[in-house]
């Protein structure tokens, strides 16, 4: 599905696909949505669009990318649609731009894009500017989700890290490596949209004026300061990991010395034990008895080492 959308002599207009003719003194913005290779077609003729960057609008699966050619710009971005069970969907938008239009594709509903079609007012005063004013307005909107996504990534965050401190067992860290798979997915989403809004806050060719560049750098600072914040929380998981890692030795370092306690108090009994256990003649063999000295002499020895370990523990 095509709409395109006209600016000129201080009117909008929506006009057919069907008689569309590119006018330098009027402005133009055509959306693609789902379109196929026939629509692309009858738009990359118009606007002599580059066969690499038609390959990006047709594919759904195109990395994060910024690529100038002769008549136009490039711009294939992935976003994220939603966040669900700490889980997020990722979609491609794509966008071209020249000298009074801008092109913009993609296969799933954009809130950004149909809020700005459903104002006309607000989409009448951006085309006024210049079609690079919707591209700015669409970034900004698209940088503003993926911040309320981090937001909501944090608080989920939080909560499992009360509960970990609370409760640092098996489970709980299960969960937080589940929470921090989605977060390092999140991130490499936001790092290559912050390299992408790195190279738009440079002065060039790009069919984009130069009093954008301010709006851009600021962009540019709130997705930067996102990436930032999805590094200190996987940083905080990895933290927790090692906590955990040194919980569970200190727990294993505690039986251990209960078991070597164990072992040293039975050791004065299984040697007395096994002395008079041997088939030979032994002192106090034919006193009736000798077995009370010998079970007091066990008990004895036993309650000393007790006392020992107790005290050593002690100090």
């Amino acid at each position: 599905m095509i709409k395109i959308f006209s600016f000129s002599n201080g009117k909008l207009k929506e006009i057919d696909p069907t008689t569309l003719k590119k006018e330098r003194r009027t402005s133009y913005w055509i959306d693609l949505f789902c379109s196929n290779i026939e629509e692309i077609k009858s738009i990359r003729e118009i606007f002599d669009i580059h066969p690499a960057a038609e390959e990006d609008i047709l594919s759904n699966q195109t990395r994060t990318k910024y690529e100038e050619f002769e008549e136009n710009t490039a711009v294939i971005m992935q976003g994220i649609k939603e966040i669900e069970e700490f889980n997020i969907k990722i979609y491609n938008l794509s966008f071209i731009f020249g000298e009074n239009y801008l092109i913009t594709s993609h296969f799933e509903n954009n809130e950004a894009i149909d809020s700005l079609i459903s104002n006309p007012k607000k989409l009448e005063n951006l085309m006024k500017k210049g079609a690079g004013h919707i591209f700015h307005y669409l970034l900004d909107k698209e940088i503003d989700k993926c911040m309320q996504i981090k937001s909501i990534l944090l608080e989920e965050f939080k909560q499992t890290e009360k509960e970990f401190i609370k409760n640092p067992e098996k489970e709980v860290l299960e969960d937080l490596f589940q929470k921090e798979l989605t977060l390092l997915e999140t991130r490499q989403v936001m790092e290559s949209l912050t390299d992408l809004c790195l190279s738009l806050t440079r002065p060039t060719d790009n069919y984009l004026d130069n009093e954008l560049l301010p709006y851009f750098r600021d962009i540019y600072d709130h997705s930067f300061r996102t990436t930032e914040s999805l590094k200190s929380m996987l940083g905080r998981i990895n933290g927790m990991r090692n906590a955990y890692q040194t919980i569970t030795s200190n727990r294993l370092n505690e039986t251990m010395k209960i078991l070597t306690m164990i072992m040293a108090i039975m050791m004065p009994i299984t040697i007395v034990t096994g002395f008079y256990g041997m088939n030979v003649r032994l002192p106090l063999e034919d006193n009736y008895y000798s077995w009370i000295w010998i079970l007091a002499i066990m008990i004895f020895v036993s309650l000393i080492m007790y006392l020992i370990f107790r005290r050593i523990k002690i100090n």
